[in-house]
């Protein structure tokens, strides 16, 4: 994540606290989008490849939202609470917050109605940056600005070359986003050791994505 500007650094010195009580009062209804970053540190905490992970856990088809339980919680919702927390989406990291990133990365945060009967303790005892630390959301922040930025450009790619959105274009998204596949493909065909690390990863399958564009984009010329 490139340093903050001016505009994100005001917009987080805004003036926020909230404190969990673990009520799991928020873990209802709602949609969990997850990118692939995302779907990688969940998969590696189930112990399953990314793309069992999107089979078992996401709703779907495209591995971009959680699935839900009967009653409306989230499926990794337990008797004690979260399942996965310490690998969280960051839309659930950063609650009772919404990040919202325009084109030209300037920031706008949201505040989430609370729920009429939850435990949490809201207030204005710190900042919204002391909160992003305290959740450790960096991390989350900055994949889910590098796979917008790629989505963004492929888009524009797409839209130049006149191809239509349909399944067949979902499905070959749905394969390009699988983390763990793109890397082993990559490297079974040019013989390197797939990294371990979950950030090495992230990094190796951006690069893999962006070459598949600039392929693309070379090849519609």
């Amino acid at each position: 994540m490139a340093p903050l500007n001016d505009q994100q650094r005001q917009a987080r010195d805004e003036a926020f606290g909230y404190v969990c009580h673990r009520c799991s009062r928020c873990c209802y209804d709602k949609v969990i989008q997850v990118n692939p970053y995302e779907i990688a540190r969940l998969a590696r905490n189930r112990g399953q490849t990314t793309a069992a992970f999107r089979d078992a856990w996401t709703g779907d088809g495209l591995g971009t939202t959680l699935k839900r339980q009967a009653d409306g919680a989230c499926v990794f919702l337990g008797p004690e609470g979260c399942t996965v927390h310490p690998d969280r989406p960051l839309v659930c990291r950063i609650y009772p917050l919404g990040r919202h990133v325009a084109a030209d990365g300037s920031e706008r945060w949201s505040h989430a109605t609370p729920h009429p009967r939850t435990e949490g303790v809201y207030s204005k005892d710190g900042r919204i940056a002391d909160y992003l630390a305290a959740q450790g959301a960096a991390d989350f922040m900055r994949a889910a600005d590098d796979y917008t930025a790629w989505l963004r450009r492929a888009g524009e790619v797409l839209d130049a070359a006149g191809v239509e959105p349909g399944a067949a274009a979902d499905e070959s998204r749905a394969e390009l986003l699988d983390m763990d596949g793109a890397i082993a493909a990559r490297c079974r065909a040019s013989g390197e050791a797939e990294p371990v690390d979950i950030e090495a990863r992230k990094a190796l399958h951006l690069t893999i994505l962006q070459n598949t564009l600039d392929a693309f984009e070379g090849g519609a010329r």
